[in-house]
């Protein structure tokens, strides 16, 4: 399977926009790949000092990854900095209760 490149920034900024909200990362081809990603989405990891993480910073967001057909597919949502993350489930409780 090929797997189409994430555009990390983008997941973030959707991932803001809705605290505590899951969002699709993507697909990966294995569970460790997966863990991989989660583990850089959560400690907000770059390669290089002179980098910036999308996901800045870290400990803002919570990943978590299912197995599928093909792999496993990783959602991240934003938690904010403390990390809270049933403050993050009670906002997404209201936001959904409002909007039906």
């Amino acid at each position: 399977m090929r797997r189409h490149r994430v555009d990390h920034f983008a997941v973030a900024a959707v991932c803001r926009a809705t605290p505590g909200v899951w969002q699709r990362v993507g697909e990966y081809n294995s569970t460790m790949s997966a863990e991989g990603a989660g583990d850089y989405i959560c400690k907000a990891y770059t390669k290089q000092a002179s980098q910036r993480s999308a996901y800045s910073p870290a400990g803002s967001f919570e990943t978590r990854h299912t197995l599928t057909e093909f792999g496993a597919l990783v959602e991240a949502r934003y938690v904010g900095v403390g990390g809270d993350a049933a403050w993050a489930d009670a906002v997404a409780a209201l936001a959904e209760a409002v909007a039906s």
